[in-house]
């Protein structure tokens, strides 16, 4: 074997083992952009979905109501909170759970859905270039009214950023193209 090909195969080999850990961590890097993005739209897809049989029954069950006054507290809060944790609880950091949940969670649940319907129609996840764990988000809903009108187009943006473990530590919703507003005039 002549020195050239001896000093190609070397040098080959020691190019793929420095290179190596950097394909790795860029697979890594990738795998964990694409986990956060499925997190993201999950979150989405929970939050935009209607009608929500299991929770709509939770609401509109009149056993978990409270009478102000009454010595006995019923189980609304309970039930409620059971089904919100098993929503979202593992996407979200403790503290971001939290307000997520006070803010979020029921804001796109019409008071009276009895025929509405929601759905995300598309879904556009964005990572910010140079801020690693920051996502833009735009989500396409359609929106029916229970009235029997047509289907309308609303466009919703916003932004989540993850911890380092792949959880949501900080989520706002932009933009929603008056859909809140037109839920609860419903």
């Amino acid at each position: 074997m002549s020195k050239i090909n001896k000093f190609v195969r070397k040098f080959t080999s020691i190019l793929f083992i420095a290179m190596l850990p950097m394909v790795v961590g860029c697979s890594a890097e990738n795998d964990s952009e694409d986990k956060n993005s499925r997190t993201l739209e999950m979150v989405l897809n929970e939050t935009f979905t209607v009608p929500n049989k299991e929770l709509r029954d939770i609401l509109e069950d009149p056993n978990n109501y409270t009478i102000i006054g009454a010595e006995e507290k019923t189980s609304l809060s309970n039930n409620l909170d059971a089904y919100i944790e098993k929503k979202y609880k593992a996407y979200f950091t403790e503290e971001m759970y939290d307000k997520y949940t006070g803010t979020y969670a029921l804001s796109y649940v019409a008071p009276s859905p009895e025929n509405s319907e929601m759905k995300i129609r598309d879904v556009y996840v964005e990572q910010k270039e140079k801020l690693q764990n920051i996502y833009d988000f735009t989500a396409i809903i359609d929106y029916k009214k229970g009235d029997g009108s047509e289907v309308e187009k609303y466009e919703v943006k916003g932004q989540a950023n993850f911890s380092e473990n792949g959880k949501i530590a900080a989520f706002m919703i932009r933009q929603d193209s008056n859909l809140s507003l037109d839920i609860r005039s419903n």
